[in-house]
């Protein structure tokens, strides 16, 4: 199927193209573009604004560009589906429940173009409540690297409450005075800092702002999170040559 409004997508990409710092790597806002104009074409129903790229001149451009299109615009806490998986269910309710509130208070902008998405997307916001299923959907990422990202979450923060709680000298009583204080903790050990390093690294797919999960990555090409790769490149070729160099 020909790609609709073509010439507004173009001209779309030219401002945001303006926003984007000369003098970084060009890959970060370029893979913002790809999503924005991703959601203005249909494929992704809501574009993700200031999780990640965190750039503030381009976060303010991107908003007003969106505005100026009459897109919908939502702003509202980072979205957290661990509990819908489980994730970091074997954490202690103390920790788990100061990470989350920390993780409340970061804000980001739900992007979109239909008003009923909007609406879907307000009342998550809301409530603080999305399952892994409604998050892939709505960012138009494949489940199974949803699920495995929360899956990482928690192991990371499994990693700090064991520094945490060493700290403390497996006192969680005391655990929880060093949390509350905002105690620093740092790796201290060879193994402290592989744990880390292993939980934190991810491979992102390209055209795209998806971290594989370990069954797309030993998927090959009908693994759903390359598939969403190609679905990507296509669409920033029919857009722009460039936009594919910026992401090459």
């Amino acid at each position: 199927m020909a790609l609709q409004n073509k010439s507004r997508l173009r001209n779309t990409l030219k401002k945001l193209n303006r926003l984007a710092p000369g003098d970084e790597d060009p890959r970060p806002s370029a893979q913002e573009a790809l999503d924005f104009l991703s959601m203005m074409a249909g494929e992704k129903p809501v574009m993700l604004l200031g999780r990640g790229y965190n750039e503030q001149i381009w976060i303010k451009g991107v908003l007003q560009i969106a505005s100026d299109a009459k897109l919908q615009i939502v702003e509202g806490p980072f979205w957290d589906a661990s509990a819908d998986v489980g994730a970091g269910a074997d954490l202690p309710d103390w920790y788990f429940d100061h990470t989350r509130a920390a993780f409340a208070e970061h804000r980001a902008w739900y992007i979109c173009r239909a008003r009923a998405v909007a609406d879907e997307v307000a009342v998550i916001c809301e409530t603080a409540a999305i399952t892994v299923a409604q998050e892939a959907r709505l960012l138009n990422y494949p489940e199974c690297c949803v699920r495995a990202h929360y899956g990482r979450a928690a192991e990371y923060q499994g990693v700090w409450l064991d520094l945490l709680r060493r700290k403390a000298g497996g006192d969680d009583a005391r655990a929880m005075e060093l949390l509350t204080e905002n105690e620093p903790l740092e790796p201290e050990t060879d193994e402290d800092l592989n744990r880390l390093e292993a939980v934190m690294k991810t491979i992102p797919v390209p055209f795209t702002s998806i971290n594989a999960c370990d069954a797309c990555l030993d998927g090959g090409p009908n693994a759903p999170a390359n598939i969403k790769s190609l679905e990507g490149r296509k669409l920033a070729g029919e857009i722009d040559e460039g936009l594919v160099r910026a992401l090459g």
